[in-house]
């Protein structure tokens, strides 16, 4: 249960954040903003990192290097990402922005079946279908 009303929690955030964003974007660019939000977000953990003794350079050294490399990929990808949604913020709306990249579960069911060979259940698919027709009834109206 924890799980979930942190899920929500985080649900409400990224609710509510596309707006903060946007306004942002009204005044600089998606390069700025990604340059500042990935600056003050390292800024922020590794400070807190640091100060609450969660990480020494020590542990850093001793790191497997498989890890490491499969998370320097999902970062470049954080970034690209992370760009072009402020560069579709700047463009559009973000009711429709959100609603757009909200169909991500459906990538990650495809994903998940090709790398781990893991077949989705008649649930997950339901699920995955329902996402685009929530999308498709909406797309009218924003």
């Amino acid at each position: 249960m924890k799980g979930e009303v942190l899920a929500l929690i985080i649900a409400v955030m990224w609710g509510i954040f596309p707006i903060i964003e946007k306004k942002a974007l009204n005044y600089i660019d998606p390069s700025t903003a990604l340059f500042l939000i990935v600056s003050m977000n390292f800024l922020v953990i590794s400070s807190l990192y640091i100060l609450l003794g969660k990480i020494s350079i020590e542990s850093l050294k001793s790191l497997p290097l498989k890890p490491v490399l499969f998370l320097a990929v999902v970062s470049l990808g954080s970034v690209l990402s992370t760009y072009l949604y402020y560069k579709a913020l700047k463009l559009s709306s973000p009711s429709k922005i959100v609603l757009i990249t909200s169909i991500y579960p459906f990538f990650t069911i495809i994903a998940n079946s090709v790398i781990t060979r893991e077949l989705p259940s008649i649930k997950i698919l339901l699920g995955a279908l329902f996402i685009f027709l929530g999308i498709y009834l909406v797309m009218d109206y924003l």
